[in-house]
């Protein structure tokens, strides 16, 4: 009896785990608004989606377009750089 309730408490604990799993990526926008709204917002959001800080965000792209790169007939710089990382 007690072997079966061990046995129900793993199955419990592995549904909880894997497979009652919560969104994480709830935005409902993208391109260049989504990209946007991960610069605007807190700051930890931006360094968890692309890995780096909100500054050097700002300084690559600035970096990049004094490389003469610019925007796409399609996408803007900042939205390149976001794909990118």
């Amino acid at each position: 009896m007690a072997a079966a309730m061990v046995i129900i408490g793993v199955v419990i604990t592995y549904m909880a785990l894997f497979l009652d799993k919560e969104p994480y990526h709830t935005s409902i926008l993208s391109g260049h608004v989504w990209v946007q709204e991960l610069v605007n917002r807190h700051p930890d959001q931006i360094k968890n989606e692309l890995g780096m800080i909100k500054y050097v965000f700002h300084a690559f792209g600035q970096e990049l377009q004094a490389c003469r790169l610019h925007d796409s007939k399609y996408r803007t710089l900042d939205e390149q750089l976001a794909i990118f990382l």
